[in-house]
């Protein structure tokens, strides 16, 4: 059995931090236990639940409990005497001492994709959300003909107008000055595009004025996710949000950089892993 005992920052962190450690327990027969999951993630995915190659002990709490520290603290305790712990930038062994492996360095470990190729399907099979989540996708974005391309735009705010300075926060303006590049190169191609736009920003319909826009009723995070999954391109600032649906959909992203760049269609490419995209 794999342990994690510590899960740090939200959904898309945590996932990406997911995909090595459930590839090595697929590679190996092994089984994983997750620790301590604050916000109740572990319900999102009904396949990894029922599968038995995951089981959890959840925290309905927002920030680690005493128990959890506790628990981490006698992780790294244990990290003295034997290593159960990985050191950084080592990669899970299939072989562990003692038949567990604690595991609280997530940063290290998300960006092992030693295995993630391998059994990339069935990792898109486990983290499959619930009915629910594509029949409001289905009422979201209704089926089109094959000359109508869907864009996915990941509109990021909130914490994302303080984060790194707010390098990658944009205007509504900035977007929509984007949409209207890639509008532009797919009429080139005799393509009509309409635009799923996904934020956490209130969205003004005049600022988009001439694009044809998507959006769901209400707010939630696995329907504008897998939404994005569902498109045929993704544009966006550098987020695991949109890395996630790349890789879940297997759709050609591109980060926004800077406010100012020039797009083409050679420019997106398709999420691995992590921070990875295929040649």
């Amino acid at each position: 059995m794999i342990v994690i005992s510590k899960h740090s920052n939200q959904l898309c962190n945590r996932l990406f931090t997911y995909l090595p450690v459930l590839s090595y327990a697929l590679e190996a027969g092994e089984s994983v236990c997750f620790l301590f999951q604050y916000k109740g993630y572990d319900g999102f995915f009904p396949n990894l639940r029922e599968s038995g190659i995951a089981s959890y002990l959840p925290d309905d709490t927002l920030r680690p409990s005493i128990s959890s520290k506790l628990l981490n603290a006698f992780v790294r305790f244990m990290d003295k005497l034997v290593h159960v712990v990985l050191k950084p930038g080592e990669r899970i062994p299939l072989r562990k001492p003692l038949g567990l492996l604690f595991n609280p360095k997530w940063k290290e470990i998300r960006y092992d994709s030693a295995y993630i190729a391998k059994h990339t399907e069935e990792l898109r099979r486990l983290f499959t959300p619930a009915n629910a989540v594509w029949q409001a996708i289905a009422e979201m974005m209704p089926p089109v003909s094959e000359e109508v391309v869907t864009v996915g735009v990941h509109m990021r705010g909130g914490d994302y107008r303080t984060y790194l300075g707010g390098k990658y926060f944009y205007e509504p303006s900035v977007y929509c000055r984007y949409m209207r590049q890639i509008k532009t190169l797919l009429a080139s191609q005799g393509k009509q595009v309409r635009f799923l736009l996904c934020t956490n920003e209130r969205v003004i319909p005049s600022d988009f004025s001439g694009l044809e826009l998507l959006r769901q009723q209400g707010s939630d995070l696995l329907v504008d996710l897998y939404g994005l999954s569902r498109c045929d391109y993704i544009i966006g600032p550098p987020s695991t949000f949109s890395q996630w649906a790349s890789f879940y959909g297997g759709v050609p992203l591109r980060f926004l950089q800077a406010s100012d760049e020039s797009v083409s269609l050679s420019d997106f490419k398709k999420v691995v892993a992590l921070d990875k995209f295929e040649p």
